[in-house]
């Protein structure tokens, strides 16, 4: 009797696994964000407050960019692709695109060859930047991501 009853709980953890699952919080992606972009900073170039938002299947990264070659910081956003990477266990940031940049005081024909700086040089540089590192034994067990409003779910 008790070897079905050890079958019967190994069956129901083994059936239970296949679906299991667990969310980070768009909250607390974001203090991994800021971590991770703060790591990545030169003298050169900073971004300020960055915010990732998760909507239903992407994401967007919000921050101000400043430089010694701006008067002021300037705005942007940038759709983002979140990978998980399950033979590290962690979720990095890729395929950045500019949507949105918003630089007051930068003369209108300026705008363009600052987007294209923005494009160019700002988020290739934080393309793959690893966002989030799980615990080495879970993460790496995990094996898909799937980006929801407010959170990231990630599966085995």
């Amino acid at each position: 009797m008790s070897v079905r009853i050890r079958l019967a709980g190994a069956a129901l953890l083994l059936c239970a696994g296949a679906s299991a699952a667990f969310e980070i919080s768009e909250s607390a992606l974001n203090d991994y964000v800021a971590q991770a972009i703060a790591r990545k900073a030169t003298r050169d170039v900073q971004l300020l407050n960055p915010k990732v938002t998760l909507q239903d299947g992407y994401a967007k990264l919000c921050a101000s960019l400043a430089s010694s070659f701006l008067k002021r910081p300037v705005d942007f956003c940038a759709d983002v692709t979140p990978v998980w990477r399950a033979e590290s266990g962690s979720l990095h940031a890729t395929k950045m695109a500019l949507v949105s940049l918003d630089a007051p005081g930068v003369r209108e024909k300026d705008i363009e060859l600052l987007k294209s700086l923005v494009n160019q040089l700002v988020l290739p540089g934080l393309d793959g930047v690893e966002v989030y590192r799980a615990d080495s034994f879970i993460g790496k067990q995990l094996s898909w991501l799937t980006v929801l409003p407010g959170r990231l779910e990630l599966g085995f």
